[in-house]
């Protein structure tokens, strides 16, 4: 024989219970999204910088990109807008820039973040750091060096 919930005492304690449910829950998302948003803000990549020349850090690597074959520029201004430089971005035409504050290890996945319009799962990757076949692992980890120059063939997917 189930207990039905009876009385006035009783559904008072069941609507108290579901509103400190409500408050429980809405106090971990408020703490959940701040936590984010202040790590977020604390990466590197996330932030703007001012002035990319004076930065202490600097970094220029040469990129040169295939897409099916054919040269594939990579534009300057990947990574900077009127309001905000970060710190990968490209201050002239296939040239990745490093600029920041301390050494960091940025990497070709920090570039591809914000090179936009590019969806580069709809291709097959080959790189090359120096003229050596990268083959051990994640091209987005691939480390970005003063001295380095990279090479990136891009082949579109059969669908």
């Amino acid at each position: 024989m189930a207990v039905a919930f009876e009385g006035p005492e009783k559904k008072r304690k069941v609507l108290y219970s579901m509103i400190a449910l409500a408050a429980v829950l809405g106090g971990a998302v408020f703490a959940t999204a701040a936590v984010t948003t202040y790590l977020r803000s604390q990466d590197p990549i996330n932030q703007c910088i001012t002035e990319p020349s004076s930065q202490p850090f600097q970094i220029s690597v040469p990129i040169t990109v295939t897409k099916d074959g054919a040269p594939f520029p990579v534009e300057q201004g990947v990574g900077m807008d009127p309001d905000c430089i970060r710190p990968v971005h490209t201050l002239e035409e296939n040239v990745i820039h490093v600029a920041y504050g301390k050494p960091h290890e940025f990497t070709l996945g920090h570039f591809f973040y914000y090179w936009l319009g590019q969806d580069l799962l709809k291709y097959d990757a080959t790189v090359r750091v120096n003229d050596v076949l990268h083959s051990n692992g994640d091209i987005r980890d691939i480390e970005l060096g003063q001295g380095d120059s990279i090479r990136i063939d891009l082949t579109t997917k059969n669908q």
